[in-house]
């Protein structure tokens, strides 16, 4: 039994594809495929097929949540970003389809002027150096 396809022994169902890729996580991991929700230069830029991409998380956790920032790869420069919603399902949360980031800059400030998507409310709570992104913000759930 090599890495790659791990057998059931009671059945011929695979349980991984991999041992270092987990199918059914839904957070944002390493190499997890983003949307803009703002309209920094990049978003306008952004193609179905050249999607900015998660290569670190700041805190040292596998997982990013919402309210998190992270670094993002995107035609071959990096980004901070916010991440504002995903797809994993939480008790406070909404689940949403994507995963969706806001720029941000050195300071964490948002790059852009205006934000497309929703916000989550809890966001309020989670920090306050966040403020000038929900400042910027139009709808919140």
């Amino acid at each position: 039994m090599n890495n790659l396809t791990r057998i059931n022994q009671s059945g011929n169902l695979p349980l991984a594809v991999s041992k270092w890729l987990n199918i059914s996580c839904r957070g944002v991991q390493l190499l997890t495929r983003l949307r803009y929700v703002d309209n920094c230069e990049n978003a306008g830029k952004t193609t179905k097929y050249d999607r900015p991409y998660c290569i670190k998380l700041y805190k040292n956790k596998k997982v990013a949540k919402c309210g998190d920032v992270i670094l993002i790869a995107h035609r071959g420069k990096t980004f901070k970003a916010l991440l504002v919603s995903n797809r994993m399902p939480s008790k406070t949360l909404p689940r949403h389809d994507t995963h969706n980031i806001v720029l941000l800059n050195d300071k964490l400030e948002p790059v852009g002027t205006r934000i497309k998507g929703p916000i989550p409310a809890a966001l309020f709570r989670k920090e306050r150096k966040f403020s000038k992104v929900l400042a910027i913000a139009s709808k919140f759930l």
